[in-house]
Formats: C-alpha cells, structure tokens, sequence
C-alpha cells in the first residue's frame, strides 16, 4: 500500500490511573464525579503505595502505542498512534485536539477494553462525541469494535496461561484450576449488554486451544453493594475450590490487557493472601501488556479494519452503533 499524503492516526483509549499519590484524589474524582472521603481516599493511597506509589497503565499504554507504530509503518503504511484515557491525562480530549493540530482529519479509535457495555466501553464513544463538537476543525473517526475473538488476541491470552503454568510443576499442571478474573459492573446497569456473553466467548476460545483444564470465571473489583453487581466475586470462588479440594489455583486477569491496580493489588495482593492463608498454591498469569503477541494482535486488528472502515463525524457518530 502506497504512502499517504498525510498520515492515519490511531487512538489506542484506556481508563487512566495516577501517577503520583497526589494525583491519587483528582483522579478518583474524576472517576466517581463527585467529592472523596478521606477513608476512601485514604484506603486508595494505600492500595497504589503496594504496587509502587502509581499506577503503570500510562507507561504500558504509550509502549502498546509505540509497538503498534512501529509494526504498522513497518508495512510501509503512514500512522501515528496515540493515547487518550478516560479519567486522567492525557484525557481522550487533549489527545484529539494534539491529533488535529498535527493535522490528522481521520482517526482510528480502538478501546482497550476488549468487551463491549454501557459501563466499560461506550463511555468512550460519549467523550469521543463530547470533544469533536469543541475541535477547531473537521475530524472522522472510525472504532473498531469486536475483537475480542481475534485469533491473535486469543493466542496471546493462551501464551500468557501456558506461562503462568510453567510456574507449577510438572506433575500438577494437569489440575491445575484456571480462575479467569474480570472487572464486575452493575448488573442494574447492563442489561442487554454483551459484555458477559464476550467475555465467554473469549474463554470458549482459549480453552479451545488450552484443553481440557479445569476453569471457573470470576468477577472482582466490585463496588460496596456487591449483591447488586456480577458475580461470584473471585475471593468466593477461591473459598468454593478449596472446599471441594482443588489446592493449585491459576488466576487469569482476561478482563484487563495491562497490568493496573485491579491486577497488582487486588490479584496479587489480596487474592493471594486469601489463598495461601487457606494453604492453596496460588499464581497469576501476566498481563498481555506490550509483549510481541499482542502488538501482533492489535496491528492485525487495525489492518484489517482498514479494509472496510466507516468513516463518522460526529453527529453520525450514535451511542451504540
């Protein structure tokens, strides 16, 4: 494919995280829309000053960026990849307003959330709308949207499990139980969504090529009134295996492609505790992050929506669609 006149861009959007323990109460702000407790602020601060005083989403974010580049002007294609997130910098706004000054009319938007929900990825689309009726200027973008059963991704996921069981012996491997972990939402709140029905499907797909490995799924991370959010919670699914005598334990973080607080405090923090302190092995599979599968991945997924993308202003961009 020839070179362009002017280059495509890509906006690769995550949800954000601080960078810094001061950082640690605007962003919360941002993302409850209304003021902090000084408990809750105070049991955030804690949580972020376990795995490091920040979160590496950002950092994780702009390498799956810079791999992407790379790959796809590899190809002699023209791209510039960016990062927009929903609830710290760089917002989704600033990042759409550096696009256009650079004089890039047409965008690639791609949610780093692999499953689709009012909660997780159309809040996106909304701040996309929100911001190109603000810009200065004329801007086309074009989501890609269900790629959750990508062979590529799929294959990712299974390289991260076949990893995450080389860290038990050999002889256990065999039964060794998979927990796939995803974020919980409101059930309230999605109705009609297809976020759970994706996320098995997902699972379908690496079983399919993983085998015959006992698996359950499990939610976490979810708000004070867990009876109204999706379940069963993974500290109850942990409590279910060991009851039935299932001692080795492989937690797989399918709900989240980085590394966040969500995986490095609530995985392999308190999960893990509550584990061992039951007497179970206990391991988690990596993150995808930016290994080279998952760029593979994410360059297959933006090639091959070249092929057929659909182009949308914004008062054709519709919530949903």
């Amino acid at each position: 494919m020839p070179r362009r006149q002017s280059p495509i861009g890509v906006l690769l959007m995550a949800f954000g995280g601080p960078n810094s323990a001061e950082e640690v109460e605007p962003f919360l702000q941002n993302v409850l829309g209304q003021g902090v407790s000084v408990q809750r602020l105070n049991e955030a601060k804690d949580r972020y000053r376990l795995i490091g005083g920040r979160s590496p989403l950002l950092d994780i974010t702009l390498r799956q960026a810079r791999g992407l580049e790379n790959r796809l002007n590899a190809q002699d294609l023209w791209f510039k990849v960016y990062v927009g997130m929903r609830h710290w910098h760089p917002f989704i706004a600033e990042t759409l307003r550096e696009i256009l000054n650079d004089g890039i009319h047409r965008v690639i938007g791609l949610s780093l959330s692999p499953f689709q929900s009012k909660l997780s990825t159309e809040p996106y689309l909304l701040e996309l709308r929100r911001t190109m009726a603000t810009l200065k200027g004329k801007i086309e973008i074009s989501l890609v949207k269900g790629w959750h059963t990508h062979p590529l991704f799929l294959q990712a996921l299974v390289e991260t499990i076949q990893e995450g069981l080389l860290q038990f012996p050999v002889e256990v491997r065999h039964r060794v139980h998979i927990i796939f972990s995803a974020h919980s939402l409101p059930k309230r709140a999605i109705t009609g969504d297809l976020y759970v029905e994706q996320i098995e499907e997902t699972i379908r797909g690496i079983m399919g090529i993983v085998g015959s490995l006992p698996w359950r799924l499990a939610f976490q991370s979810a708000g004070s009134n867990r009876r109204d959010w999706l379940g069963p919670e993974a500290s109850a699914v942990l409590r279910d295996l060991m009851g039935a005598g299932h001692r080795e334990v492989l937690i797989m973080p399918v709900g989240f492609v980085s590394d966040n607080v969500e995986t490095l405090y609530d995985i392999d923090i308190l999960n893990k505790q509550q584990a061992e302190s039951m007497g179970m092995v206990f391991r988690r599979s990596p993150c995808l992050n930016d290994c080279d599968r998952f760029i593979e991945a994410l360059f297959s997924i933006v090639h091959g929506h070249l092929s057929n993308p659909i182009w949308r202003s914004r008062d054709e961009m519709e919530v949903g669609s």
